[in-house]
């Protein structure tokens, strides 16, 4: 007989394929990732782990999750972290669904969210977005039911870019059930500039039944360590840390964590993010004024409205890697170096 796997396991989205490598190699700015390499004193404390690798990193996480919970102003017990947010928002479903449960998140966002749900057991979801590429918080609130145990909001989202701002946050945590888990993906949370950085964390002292997360991977340009981390009450983040599995967060991913929340750490990726931010208004500014359709964006990339196909071969024929969302009508471009960028504006004249 075959090996039968899971029904659910036919619905998932197959690995992408690379693209081959050329000559010269294409501006990459398919993935949101930082055009810079991590900053020096991440590297340090990589390498000096490095040398310690035959043995085991610590299983609790203490030092990384202290870096964090220092840098927040937060009690330590109300991290967790893990092997990127990904794996946070795979193990959060697990806490609270099985067969029978219910799950609504946005869409198109991260395709994660209907991943996490069906591997669980769940029923979904899926709410359409509004016309400003943020989430439709209303409409998402009709959509759960009697039988919902969580519900994934991406703010800014992507791959559109829109925000929902912390006031719109509040309300929606109102009108919902106290025993429905709301997980805020805030993965591009350091490139909001239209509300303070801070302004969402004030909601875990109002709502126990949020979830936070939040990533490495961007404002720090750690997207290879894979490195994420949750802020919630102490014990929904012990929950996440018992059904971790063991040692998912290695030796030098912890180094690199502690090394990233330190003042020299945090300093670089202040400054780095500021010059993407920079950079992604530039673009804007280019954008309207050659006529070119898109979606303001509070993250580190922006969404081009229009054929996607048509779109790519234009980057393409400029030597740009974008990534096309057919389904959601446009493409993502990242915002890169200034050479890039002028690469990617080329492509669009």
């Amino acid at each position: 007989m075959t090996l039968e796997f899971r029904s659910v396991i036919d619905q998932m989205l197959a690995t992408p394929n690379r693209p081959a490598r050329s000559t010269p190699p294409p501006i990459r700015l398919s993935q949101n990732e930082m055009p810079w390499e991590p900053t020096g004193v991440i590297v340090e404390a990589m390498e000096k782990a490095a040398r310690a690798t035959h043995r085991y990193p610590d299983y609790h996480r203490t030092a990384a999750r202290t870096a964090i919970a220092a840098a927040m102003g937060l009690d330590v017990e109300r991290i967790a972290i893990d092997n990127g947010s990904g794996s946070l928002l795979h193990g959060l479903a697990r806490l609270v669904c099985e067969p029978g449960v219910h799950g609504v998140y946005c869409w198109p966002s991260f395709e994660a969210y209907p991943a996490a749900l069906a591997l669980a057991g769940a029923e979904s979801t899926p709410v359409a977005l509004a016309e400003d590429g943020a989430m439709d918080l209303s409409a998402m609130a009709s959509a759960l039911r009697t039988d919902t145990r969580i519900v994934y909001l991406c703010n800014p989202n992507n791959p559109t870019g829109g925000l929902v701002g912390v006031d719109g946050i509040r309300a929606f945590l109102r009108e919902i059930p106290s025993h429905v888990l709301v997980v805020l993906d805030e993965a591009y949370r350091e490139f909001v500039t239209s509300e303070p950085f801070e302004a969402t964390t004030a909601l875990l002292e109002e709502f126990r039944n949020l979830v936070i997360l939040r990533t490495l991977s961007k404002s720090h340009g750690l997207a290879g360590v894979r490195a994420g981390y949750a802020v919630t009450t102490p014990r929904t983040a012990e929950a996440l840390r018992r059904t971790s599995v063991g040692f998912a967060l290695n030796s030098i991913a912890e180094a690199a964590v502690i090394a990233a929340f330190s003042p020299e750490g945090q300093r670089v990726a202040a400054e780095r993010v500021a010059t993407i931010v920079s950079e992604r208004a530039r673009m804007e500014d280019a954008l309207r004024a050659a006529g070119v359709s898109f979606l303001p964006s509070q993250s580190n990339f922006l969404f081009l409205q229009g054929d996607a196909a048509d779109l790519l071969a234009r980057f393409e024929a400029q030597g740009v890697l974008a990534r096309p969302f057919p389904h959601a009508g446009g493409v993502r471009v990242t915002v890169g170096l200034p050479a890039e960028n002028d690469a990617a504006l080329a492509a669009l004249r």
